[in-house]
């Protein structure tokens, strides 16, 4: 309910009055009794429109207040799991040349994100379309490049399983292939790297904006 109701309410009950005073002036004991019931039925109705008012601006405040903590989350959240990245794994990926291959393994997973997973539905009380969209840009991609990271850990372990128990003909040519293969993963995972990157800061930007546009009520 929006503000600004009650003065227009004051006046309408003003008007009420003087009109039932106008109509049934007071005469006897039974009007004056009558009165004093309606005006009592009047301020309670009055009384409970402002009650319901209250109870839904306070239900407003608790709901907003609640977006505004998930959205504080959400950027907490990512600033922790992409620094711990930028910390153990970017450098390394950035350092690679063509040619060569990913040979780290990075102890951070998608399961790591749990924020959005646990309250997806309070995204969209978030009262902007394009941060919004932002924040499943975000997850979405990071949560992937995560994942791509981790496949390629299990990838560095089976070339060095391969590397130390294959010792086959064709161990040349597998090893080969297999180096082809984790090479142009190398640069997959770099071009999702610079993408994600360049989401994360706009995306950064954008919540902080958001938050102080939206303080806490």
């Amino acid at each position: 309910m929006k503000d600004g109701w009650q003065a227009p309410l004051a006046a309408l009950v003003v008007v009420i009055l003087f009109a039932a005073f106008d109509a049934k002036p007071m005469q006897s004991a039974a009007d004056i009794a009558a009165w004093v019931q309606g005006v009592g039925s009047l301020f309670a109705i009055i009384a409970a429109v402002w009650i319901y008012t209250k109870q839904y601006r306070d239900k407003k405040a608790d709901d907003e207040n609640e977006t505004r903590a998930f959205v504080q989350a959400i950027r907490h959240e990512v600033e922790t799991v992409w620094a711990e990245y930028c910390e153990a794994a970017r450098p390394a990926l950035h350092a690679i040349k063509t040619g060569q291959y990913y040979d780290s393994m990075v102890p951070i997973a998608a399961y790591d994100l749990v924020t959005y997973n646990n309250s997806s539905a309070r995204v969209g009380k978030i009262d902007d379309e394009a941060l919004r969209a932002s924040i499943v840009t975000v997850y979405t991609r990071l949560r992937s490049h995560l994942n791509s990271i981790q496949l390629n850990n299990s990838l560095v372990e089976t070339l060095e399983q391969v590397s130390l128990t294959y010792h086959l003909n064709d161990r040349e040519q597998q090893m080969g292939r297999r180096f082809n293969s984790m090479n142009s993963y190398a640069e997959a995972l770099k071009k999702s790297d610079a993408t994600l990157g360049n989401n994360i800061d706009t995306f950064l930007v954008s919540i902080d904006v958001w938050l102080a546009s939206h303080p806490a009520r």
